[in-house]
């Protein structure tokens, strides 16, 4: 009996790998909205047998179906084990304050409420009212000279081009506040900014309740909502107007906010479950006339967000990408305002919420995203060719400090 249960364990194996390369192939999936290991992507080299389990991974019959319902029923029982283990369904710990801007490191600010945290998976966690977020990566040491190096290379940044002044916007999350048994992320923050010489300012997004962050940021979606981009655009304006005549800030003239509901990318991570989210964005008044360029092209802004109000998103994008825009490694705006300075913002897909309404406030914005440079990537070309007067670095705390590409070159 158990050498036949093998046989046809093994005759399922073989069949399954057959099919593997003789069966369609399917490239993406728009329920986790990502693109699929397919066959194609198998190669001889060392990482040959995770080429192959990526692919058997990806390229099974009901995926997305049977996907869905295996995280369904895990985050299900995770709701079910917590409850069981510590006698309620959320564990809660206590949250420090934010950083303040303006030269001080404070991180010691009381936080007016405690966080209900349910793990739904290792890297996500459910908090009150059923909003989720990135899982905790608890403070290390490899964690904490990682965030120096990179605070270094900012001072090296500013110190290379005297010429221009630097500015540093944190885009803060919950997750960057939250401790548990060991310190949290904000002693990164704190690392970062010891590196940093007297002449480089920065200012933060101020999360002081878990309701800040509601405010701010989408439920399922770990980008922030059209509230959230907007105080980072008066935060950003607020702290450069110190030293820069830059106009008076833009009000509102129309909020929107679309009827279909999406799942975010941090859903994605556990099969799109748990809440959703509606799109939301703002039109200001007075903007002005500007032309945009995304990689040399000439590209209108609202021609996505007009398709998206018409159509809504079946693609692969998840629907923020979608309307807002991909993320270039160089755009650039220019509003015809030579009375103005110009501006190089170092940034992640945070910044295409809200970059026009920054770029309203001078004359060319150029914007780099890092993680897309070529490898003939020049900064003083850049630096020079576009004559900056001011460089902003507006990265989230993930790609602040952990993410690989996000090293300025400056050598």
């Amino acid at each position: 009996m158990r050498n036949k249960l093998l046989s046809l364990l093994l005759i399922l194996l073989f069949v399954l790998g057959i099919g593997l390369f003789i069966l369609p192939q399917r490239y993406e999936s728009k329920m986790e909205k990502r693109l699929l290991a397919t066959n194609e992507s198998i190669v001889l080299d060392n990482k040959l047998s995770l080429n192959i389990e990526n692919v058997l991974k990806d390229q099974f019959y009901f995926r997305d179906f049977l996907t869905h319902n295996y995280f369904e029923i895990k985050t299900n029982l995770n709701r079910v084990i917590n409850k069981f283990v510590d006698g309620s369904i959320s564990h809660v710990y206590k949250v420090k304050g934010l950083l303040n801007g303006g030269g001080t490191i404070d991180i010691d600010n009381d936080f007016k409420n405690d966080v209900s945290i349910l793990y739904l998976s290792d890297d996500v966690i459910e908090i009150n009212d059923g909003y989720l977020i990135n899982g905790i990566v608890e403070y290390n040491d490899e964690q904490l000279q990682l965030a120096s190096s990179r605070g270094y290379n900012v001072n090296e940044f500013d110190k290379l081009y005297p010429d221009v002044k630097t500015y540093i916007y944190f885009p803060t999350r919950l997750e960057e506040m939250l401790n548990s048994e060991k310190e949290n992320r904000l002693l990164c923050r704190e690392n970062y900014l010891r590196q940093l010489n007297g002449n480089i300012s920065y200012s933060a997004l101020k999360i002081g309740s878990v309701e800040d962050h509601q405010k701010y940021f989408y439920k399922s979606d770990e980008h922030w909502k059209a509230a959230g981009a907007y105080q980072g655009y008066v935060d950003i304006i607020d702290m450069i107007s110190k030293d820069y005549e830059l106009g008076p800030i833009k009000e509102i003239e129309k909020e929107i906010v679309y009827d279909r509901e999406f799942k975010g990318n941090i859903s994605s991570k556990i099969g799109m479950v748990g809440s959703s989210d509606k799109l939301e964005d703002y039109i200001l008044k007075d903007l002005g006339e500007y032309d945009y360029f995304a990689n040399g092209n000439k590209i209108d802004l609202n021609e996505a967000k007009e398709l998206y109000a018409a159509n809504g998103n079946d693609t692969v994008y998840s629907d923020y990408d979608l309307y807002f825009g991909d993320n270039y490694f160089l755009r650039e705006f220019d509003f015809h305002q030579d009375d103005k300075p110009n501006i190089l913002i170092f940034a992640d897909s945070y910044i295409n919420t809200n970059m026009s309404w920054i770029a309203s406030h001078f004359n060319k914005t150029l914007i780099i995203d890092l993680r897309a440079k070529p490898n003939d990537f020049n900064l003083d070309y850049y630096i020079n060719e576009y004559d900056i007067d001011i460089a902003l670095i507006d990265f989230t705390y993930n790609t602040m400090y952990f993410n690989g590409n996000l090293y300025i070159p400056i050598n």
